[in-house]
């Protein structure tokens, strides 16, 4: 008897402390909110998750009550790969079938080559506002910055504040990345430009602090998709002195030491095989031990500081995280981080097209006492971008596994926290997945235009535990192009075309990603008939998909950045 008094006390006491909160089963039902964070340009490797030494903590717990995507495929550059994360869509049909704004002559205003998200496409902003969802974006957009109809605000997002361009410097000045950038490098806040901003800004803490001022205004409870677009750490490399002094000395014994240990951290945790090799790189960059103890010490300070970008990042993240717990929003948040690409390994001087005195015009200060500051451009380049690309070859720019497979986390309300999957999934199956959680279905024509179809999957059952497969390849291959760089996968099969200067001579190559993910060994002479099946794979994508091919000069050289931008 005394027991049951007991409990009947503790029941009550229990319903009483509840009784603000609604049944487990509503909870279940309600429409969950969505957390989509991109990162710019980090490598496969760099999180501690993935490998990487880089302080992480945040994420890594994401990581950890979710599950880790290990075949995760995006396009070799930023652009197209945000066109089809946001519309489901092929780049080559949203309108990013090149990377603005290096289109050539011929591609130059052709359908599904505009260079901004064109309106054959919806977004996954413009589908959860039609259904009760509020719409948050914060970071950066580079999906079109002359007309206000292509500006995040025009397309679908109710708050925004973005940052327009490829990228720009990350403290007050915000200087343009490239001469040919100097007109797409502004920031707005919805429809308006920000004509000044605050003398302490540094835009990773900017967009945080948008997105958590977005969540605490949000006064009703409907459900909310967030687009935090970071730009970190994309160059130029900038970050607050605290935190890069927290990598002082870390990376001093150079490129192959990081890259043994991130091997071995990677093998420990499951992410790859244990009999993975340690990948010798594409041999296109100095060693460590041939640079001067005085490059030595520049190489070491720029990998601080891009280490110390993404270490600040993710204390930002988790500033977000506890602004939902805060709001008693963060039990019915999805959470997904992705990177947009591979690592970067183009020094500073290729956004000046190589003009040594045009770069040193600008008047920036590499001094390695100045470097990472306000008025400093320096790049991760080559030989750290194969690091952060561990253990795959080749980075962004190119359809090398190093250039278009990325990390991804998934994490959150309805999903099963299963940890690693080598399971396959492209990063246009975001928009499907979103929509198949939000219990929303994406319509067939938008402002009395048919959408072009989505290239995209729904990876939902798998992330609720109901199924064992996202993406089956052998049956339904996956397709890239990007600056005639083409690949397509089928099952363990990769077939690849690469450009120079990664390659002396333009051909198909065929690699075995099961027995050679790193793709060393070219095989096409042992399986030509392998081969001529998967270029025919290429091709019928190619022609289905409104690829075409470049020709002639590209455009930006001839008629300039701000010209290029304004077409409709």
């Amino acid at each position: 008897m005394k027991h049951l008094i007991y409990s009947i006390i503790l029941g009550f006491l229990s319903i009483s402390c509840n009784s603000d909160k609604k049944p487990l089963s509503i909870q279940k039902d309600k429409q969950p909110n969505i957390m989509l964070i991109i990162v710019d340009d980090m490598g496969y490797s760099d999180l501690g998750c993935f490998g990487g030494e880089i302080n992480t903590p945040q994420i890594n717990k994401l990581a950890e009550t979710g599950l880790i995507i290990t075949d995760f495929y995006v396009s070799p550059m930023c652009a197209p790969t945000r066109g089809m994360l946001m519309t489901g869509v092929d780049n080559h049909q949203n309108g990013m079938g090149e990377m603005p704004p290096f289109h050539k002559e011929n591609q130059y205003l052709k359908d599904g080559y505009e260079g901004y998200m064109n309106n054959r496409v919806i977004t996954i902003p413009e589908i959860l506002r039609k259904h009760d969802y509020h719409t948050y974006m914060s970071g950066k957009w580079h999906l079109g910055a002359f007309d206000t109809n292509y500006y995040p605000s025009g397309r679908g997002f109710e708050r925004s504040f973005a940052m327009m361009g490829g990228g720009s410097g990350f403290y007050q000045n915000a200087f343009p990345l490239a001469p040919m950038e100097k007109d797409v490098t502004f920031y707005v806040r919805d429809k308006n430009k920000v004509e000044e901003l605050p003398d302490d800004f540094y835009s990773t803490k900017a967009f945080t602090d948008e997105m958590i001022k977005y969540i605490k205004e949000q006064k009703d409870d409907k459900p909310f998709f967030s687009y935090l677009a970071y730009t970190a750490p994309h160059d130029p490399l900038h970050a607050p002195a605290e935190y890069i002094e927290k990598y002082k000395g870390v990376y001093d014994n150079g490129y192959s030491a990081i890259k043994t240990k991130r091997l071995t951290q990677m093998k420990s945790k499951g992410l790859i095989n244990k009999s993975m090799p340690s990948n010798p790189g594409t041999g296109k960059f100095p060693d460590w031990e041939s640079l001067s103890e005085k490059e030595q010490k520049s190489q070491a300070r720029k990998m601080e500081i891009y280490a110390a970008m993404i270490d600040y990042m993710d204390n930002q993240i988790g500033r977000v995280i506890d602004a939902l717990k805060e709001e008693d929003k963060y039990d019915n948040t999805i959470f997904i981080v992705m990177s947009d690409n591979g690592a970067n390994p183009k020094e500073a001087i290729f956004y000046f097209l190589g003009d040594q005195e045009l770069f040193s015009s600008q008047g920036f200060d590499n001094s390695f006492e100045n470097m990472g500051k306000t008025n400093s451009f320096v790049s991760q380049g080559g030989a750290w971008a194969e690091v952060s690309e561990t253990p795959f070859t080749y980075f962004k720019t190119t359809t090398g596994e190093g250039g278009i497979r990325a990390p991804l986390i998934i994490s959150g309300a309805g999903i099963e926290t299963t940890g690693i999957h080598n399971a396959t999934m492209h990063v246009t199956d975001i928009l499907p997945t979103i929509l198949s959680f939000a219990k929303v279905k994406r319509p067939k024509t938008y402002k009395n235009k048919e959408l072009k179809p989505l290239y995209g999957q729904s990876a939902a059952s798998f992330l609720k535990g109901e199924s064992s497969i996202i993406r089956d390849t052998e049956s339904k291959p996956i397709c890239f192009e990007l600056g005639e760089h083409k690949a397509v996968i089928k099952g363990e099969w990769k077939a690849i075309m690469l450009q120079p200067p990664y390659t002396e001579v333009i051909k198909w190559e065929l690699f075995n990603l099961k027995s050679d993910p790193t793709e060393k060994t070219d095989v096409s002479a042992s399986n030509p008939q392998k081969l001529e099946e998967l270029i025919k794979i290429w091709n019928a994508y190619s022609k289905k998909y409104g690829y075409i091919e470049g020709e002639g000069e590209m455009q930006i050289k001839k008629i300039g950045a701000k010209a290029f931008y304004e077409f409709k």
